[in-house]
């Protein structure tokens, strides 16, 4: 069993369907079609013995650069070699289960392919074709092509390796739930072409980062754009949603177990990635995923009755292990599904309100409110009757409940932001209910979540700990950020909870120590930074967290304190939503 620790800093690549994740040597080690949570055809990524990837070798070959074509999702990868040089552009055609390599080499190159299904626990049959071949599922109709079009002809060399001499040409990998439908068939010819493809790809990246109303510091202006690509890719065309990262599994800590999948819709990061959307100027973008969040909400229960959706707008699949797969750098489990749907999680009607606010506030749409009245009533009456139960909370801590400081403050904000919004339709009889019902949970957090014996707020009545997600109690105005009670809680967590530049989410948790700074951690410290006038400490925070993302832009959900190197799923849109909303506050001030 191989057990080496490559970095995970990927190139990232979507077509609003699915995702590819290409390593620095050109290599695809991941490649989730048709949907983002569909058992990767390409999994090397999860182990590395089995060589599920697309690959390009040649003698000699390493390395020479890569950049993402013209701003766009597209990405080019050079790898220098004996004798010259090998170009590879990668693009995942919208709309379709496919990517497409167009490849330019100037020495012989050979290309490898071994695509598994069922998370790699299924060999596919074979059948060589003559410019390409077909894998196919033994026990389903799906299957995967792979077709070259070569300025000489491909030369087979065995099971899913064809030698290629120096000239151009490209290969289109396509996945067909049913055969007799893909690049062999009648219908071959309705494909994309290769610079169709990449001509269109840029052209969409071009019109959706167009529309952003933000104009980035210069430090800044690589990982802006690269997070509004993040946000924007993991959303899922056909509804909206907005999955929290491509991949599953991959460790927050290497050699442990703190690995999940977040291949699915949750309410929290979406809705805060809603928000940066609208930050950002992306109100189109934004109210997509916000109408996604609306097609889940349940009028007659709990608000959201799940934490997490897949991205029909089903209940997520049951949580289960893999343990055929040795998991990335041997860190098992690998894991299908999350637990975590099944915990109740009070704070996240709050940030949905706080999306829903921030869009009907930048866009004035009185009428899109009003047509959503119904979901708002319903989120403010339960947060009435249900504020006073305990919750898993933010941090998702497994079998246990509390009282936790962030929920509690989220509650506030729905029953606060409620309020509001029934003033402005003249509901002035709800709205002054949900004022009184506001108020009385904000007494009530006053009075329990703060510690006299620690002189700081902390992370739920009893505990002397502070957390990060305390720092949004002035982002979402429940304290002014230079209120005393405030500024000492700020004190602690940066003297706790900062490690050169970078926070953590907290110190210990269920499963032990925290082992590496939370992104979306430095970005709310920037946020209460801004809030406090301190504009030269809040961009502080942020180009260490803009130092840390890799040649491209990209961030996981952890950071290594000690490498920069991303630590857990990856990339991930809490990172990139924190960003986005950080830098274009601080453009702002």
């Amino acid at each position: 069993m191989t057990c080496s620790a490559p970095r995970i800093d990927h190139g990232f690549l979507s077509n609003g369907y699915g995702a590819a994740l290409i390593s620095r040597d050109a290599s695809v080690e991941w490649l989730s079609v048709p949907r983002f949570d569909s058992p990767p055809i390409f999994c090397s990524l999860l182990d590395e013995d089995l060589d599920c990837a697309l690959r390009i070798r040649a003698v000699g070959a390493a390395p020479a650069g890569r950049h993402y074509i013209r701003g766009s999702l597209a990405l080019e990868t050079v790898l220098r070699a004996d004798g010259g040089t090998v170009k590879v552009r990668d693009v995942m055609p919208r709309s379709e289960p496919a990517l497409m390599r167009l490849i330019e080499s100037e020495v012989p190159i050979e290309l490898t392919a071994n695509p598994m299904f069922g998370y790699g626990l299924i060999n596919p049959a074979y059948e060589q074709k003559d410019d390409g071949a077909l894998f196919a599922d033994p026990t389903s109709e799906q299957s995967l092509e792979i077709r070259i079009r070569w300025s000489s002809p491909p030369a087979a060399a065995g099971r899913g390796r064809w030698r290629l001499e120096p000239g151009s040409g490209h290969v289109m990998v396509l996945y067909s739930a049913e055969r007799g439908y893909g690049l062999f068939s009648p219908k071959a010819d309705v494909y994309a072409a290769p610079d169709e493809a990449l001509g269109s790809t840029l052209n969409y990246w071009r019109s959706e980062l167009g529309m952003s109303a933000i104009t980035p510091p210069g430090w800044a202006r690589r990982v802006y754009t690269t997070s509004l690509k993040v946000l924007l890719g993991l959303k899922y065309a056909p509804s909206g949603a907005l999955v929290s990262s491509p991949t599953t599994s991959l460790p927050e800590s290497v050699g442990e177990g703190r690995n999940w999948d977040y291949r699915f819709a949750w309410v929290r990061d979406s809705s805060v990635a809603a928000e940066a959307l609208v930050a950002a100027g992306l109100v189109v973008d934004a109210r997509e995923v916000l109408d996604f969040l609306f097609s889940v909400l349940d009028p007659s229960s709990k608000p959201f009755n799940y934490v997490l959706f897949s991205v029909d707008g089903s209940p997520p699949p049951p949580e289960r292990e893999l343990g055929w797969l040795s998991g990335f750098a041997c860190s098992r489990p690998v894991r299908s599904g999350n637990a975590a749907a099944l915990q109740l999680q009070l704070d996240i009607e709050g940030e949905f309100m706080a999306a829903l606010n921030s869009y009907y506030r930048a866009t004035g749409d009185v009428e899109y409110l009003r047509g959503r009245w119904w979901a708002v009533e319903s989120i403010a009456r339960y947060v009435m009757r249900n504020y006073s139960r305990p919750d898993a909370g933010i941090w998702e801590e497994r079998g246990i409940e509390r009282h936790h400081t962030h929920s509690k403050v989220m509650m506030w904000y729905a029953l606060h932001a409620a309020s509001e919004m029934a003033r402005d339709l003249g509901e002035l009889d709800e709205a002054g209910k949900w004022s009184a019902a506001a108020a009385s949970l904000r007494e009530w957090i006053l009075e329990n979540a703060w510690s006299d014996a620690d002189g700081s707020f902390v992370s739920y009545p009893g505990s002397h700990d502070v957390d990060a997600s305390l720092l949004v109690m002035p982002i979402y105005g429940f304290v002014e950020a230079n209120d005393r009670m405030f500024a000492s809680t700020l004190q602690r967590i940066e003297e706790e909870l900062v490690d050169d530049g970078l926070v953590y989410r907290y110190r210990r948790d269920f499963l032990g120590p925290a082992r590496h700074p939370f992104a979306l951690a430095g970005a709310w410290m920037a946020r209460a930074k801004l809030r406090l006038g301190d504009r030269r400490g809040a961009e502080s925070y942020l180009r260490k967290l803009a130092s840390c993302a890799n040649d491209l832009g990209l961030l996981g959900e952890h950071i290594d304190a000690g490498t920069c190197e991303a630590r857990g799923n990856y990339p991930h849109v809490f990172s990139h939503a924190g960003l986005i909303h950080a830098i274009a506050e601080l453009v702002a001030t």
